[in-house]
């Protein structure tokens, strides 16, 4: 609901004449103080209660500055009394924002509490008047991270490059697996004014006792969740985060389904000690903002056309923007948003409204954060072509792709074909096939051949287990544990194998039968979904290695019966180890070595110091004086970063900070194309 003419006068007079102003608000910073990990400032200052004015009315932003004078902007929030999560409260004078500091060092930041009609969507930073909290600022300082593994404070955000795959801020790319089952997953009754349809009953005992919970032990069936997936390998939950006309209907960050303006803060608390777990199980969450049946459903409520961008839903954008957004999301506009339904508020989402969308939540995030969109019926595809047909660089980032897999090309051509298309309209889209189904029972072996590896192969960033006919109520996730297990050993492979799948494309025109993922020079991928074997054509005058992987059971790279090859044309890459009739995937890698003799040599007089080192600070020195570029690469081969240095013989300071405990090759390659290398232990 919104302020009529006469009570927005009023209410802007009050705020001018009980307005008041902190130049040293009270602040409480908690939180670990790590690189990666959640930094939280609470402010004391209005106290306000769950009410439309509040979420409209006071906007409250955060300019952070990092140790390198980078800024980030981050929308802050009510949060009551600041412990709503486990007392419930819906009042209270607590203003929140949270951070995901991306450098070690000094922080600086400065508070924006501004106030005035439906400010908190406005984009003007001048808007209404400031109040309350309004210039407080301060310092702390953040030191490296101590995660490893898979826990995303090891990592730091996952960011958008431009490319085909989304990278953490440490360097590493990401295959995404997991759960797009259930997408009502937030549908719990622990959580506040909610109606619980899933209890995760299955998986409630992985909870181990030290996971955090609320209101005296609420939430431990959905941690058990939460570990369940991380135990099995997976990296991402889908789940709609409001879904009022859709699927299941219980699913909304308001206090009840008739309210759009007025945040439920201890049910979003709640919601906010979950997704922290996931964060630190390093599982993505894959916010779906909305769905078909309710697509226009803020603009149902306030009554504006249909096809408008109304004012409750950039506040819903924004408050979970500000809620959330400092952790690992992928922000999907919409599931299935052009697939037109009867019922209030859902008109179908138009290729321009979900640009706008895309565009209003790139802007309100600080973080360059994947910002997706779901495709309507399996059969039509069209949003796709029609979004790229908009004029302009579009702020989507990724797509989220629903399409069967019924015949043995589907899946595989419907993410080559539109990573085609995205190339010639000059985008890079993430492609993710996140609802891959059939019309008859799921059998694991085609799933594998016809979505999990025909995806991969055709240039996918990852892949979700969607189930035909539990999406909305089954929550037993053991039920898929033989999917969870086929995607698992589908990531390790790339990872463990040091692959680097995101240099790497479609080239089926290669092979004489099976899935080409090749880099075109020195890594080749084949998938062969009936086994047997295959020919290839290898360009250039190098020899490869052959190793087979088994698809089916994992473990490591076997032999098959030829353990070498050359370049060539339809050279043979022999047959496999066993079961020469299932499915296989042959990994051809050129022969090579890290530090070349060459290099060994022209490197005697580089010095790199400390050595063995802690992250931070290294001294570099024997170079002549030059443009160097530096190529970092970890012991197995992957490139982590690559940056352009200019580095004095006598001695340079560099900072490798972002690093963590390891061991890895510096190549440093001059104008001349010189190259000299050094190996670097970092404690």
């Amino acid at each position: 609901m919104t302020l009529n003419p006469t009570m927005r006068m009023l209410f802007c007079a009050l705020t001018l004449t009980f307005s008041f102003f902190y130049t040293h608000a009270q602040v409480s910073i908690t939180g670990d103080l790590k690189q990666y990990h959640k930094t939280t400032l609470t402010f004391t200052g209005l106290n306000v209660s769950e009410a439309p004015d509040t979420f409209l009315n006071y906007r409250m932003n955060v300019t952070f500055t990092s140790p390198g004078n980078e800024t980030y902007v981050v929308p802050g929030y009510f949060a009551a009394d600041g412990n709503a999560a486990n007392t419930s409260a819906t009042s209270g004078d607590k203003w929140r924002v949270h951070l995901n500091p991306n450098e070690t060092g000094l922080w600086s930041y400065e508070v924006s509490f501004r106030t005035g009609v439906d400010i908190a969507v406005s984009p003007d930073v001048n808007a209404g008047s400031a109040t309350s909290i309004d210039g407080a600022s301060g310092t702390f300082t953040i030191t490296a991270t101590d995660k490893t593994g898979n826990d995303f404070r090891a990592h730091g955000k996952l960011e958008y490059v431009q490319e085909d795959y989304a990278r953490f801020a440490d360097g590493t790319y990401f295959y995404e697996v997991g759960a797009d089952s259930p997408e009502t997953f937030l549908e719990y009754g622990d959580f506040d004014a909610t109606v619980g349809r899933h209890t995760f009953t299955e998986v409630a005992a992985y909870q181990d006792g030290s996971d955090p919970t609320w209101a005296g032990g609420k939430g431990t069936e959905i941690m058990g969740a939460v570990n369940y997936l991380a135990s099995q390998g997976m990296n991402v939950q889908y789940f709609l985060t409001m879904n009022i006309e859709g699927d299941g209907k219980e699913a909304f960050p308001f206090p009840s389904n008739t309210e759009y303006t007025s945040y439920d803060v201890s049910k979003l608390a709640q919601w906010q000690i979950v997704f922290d777990h996931m964060y630190n199980k390093g599982l993505i969450q894959e916010f779906v903002l909305t769905e078909d049946e309710n697509s226009n459903w803020f603009e149902d409520q306030e009554g504006v056309g249909q096809h408008d961008f109304s004012t409750s839903r950039k506040l819903y954008y924004r408050e979970l923007i500000a809620r959330f957004g400092y952790l690992n999301i992928i922000y999907n506009i919409g599931e299935e948003a052009n697939w037109e339904h009867n019922g209030p508020g859902a008109d179908f989402y138009t290729a321009t409204q979900i640009e706008e969308a895309a565009a209003y939540i790139q802007a309100l995030t600080p973080y360059t954060d994947l910002i997706s969109v779901h495709n309507g019926p399996n059969t039509d595809f069209s949003i796709f072509s029609e979004l790229l047909d908009l004029s302009g660089t579009s702020s989507l980032t990724c797509i989220s792709l629903q399409g069967s897999y019924d015949s043995y090309g589907s899946g595989h051509n419907k993410v080559k074909s539109f990573h085609d298309l995205a190339e010639a309209d000059g985008t890079k889209w993430v492609i993710r096939y996140t609802e891959p189904y059939n019309n008859s029972n799921m059998n694991i072996e085609t799933w594998t051949e016809r979505s999990l590896w025909a995806s991969l192969t055709a240039g996918g960033a990852g892949i979700h287990y969607y189930s035909n006919n539990g999406d909305i109520t089954e929550d037993n996730y053991t039920l898929w544990s033989d999917f969870f297990n086929r995607m698992r050993y589908a990531k390790d492979f790339l990872y463990d194998n040091a692959i680097p799948f995101w240099n790497m494309f479609n080239d089926n025109d290669a092979v004489s039968t099976g899935r080409l993922f090749s880099d075109g020079t020195e890594n080749y991928v084949i998938f062969l979904p009936g086994g047997g074997t295959a020919d290839i054509d290898l360009t250039g005058s190098s020899d490869f290695t052959i190793k087979w992987f088994d698809p089916r059971n994992g473990g490591a790279l076997q032999d098959g019966s030829l353990s070498a090859l050359s370049s060539g044309t339809a050279q043979s890459i022999g047959n496999p180890p066993n079961n020469q009739d299932k499915s296989w995937v042959v990994y051809l890698k050129k022969n090579q070595t890290l530090i070349t003799n060459k290099e060994r040599e022209r490197s005697k007089d580089l010095k790199i110091f400390p050595n063995p080192t802690a992250p931070g600070y290294i001294n570099i020195s024997g170079l002549d004086n030059d443009i160097y570029t530096l190529r970092i690469f970890d012991i197995s081969g992957r490139i982590l970063d690559e940056t352009s240095v200019e580095i004095s013989k006598n001695n340079q300071k560099m900072n490798l900070g972002h690093l963590n405990s390891g061991i890895y090759i510096l190549k440093f390659e001059s104008s001349a194309k010189q190259g000299y290398s050094q190996k670097l232990v970092i404690k």
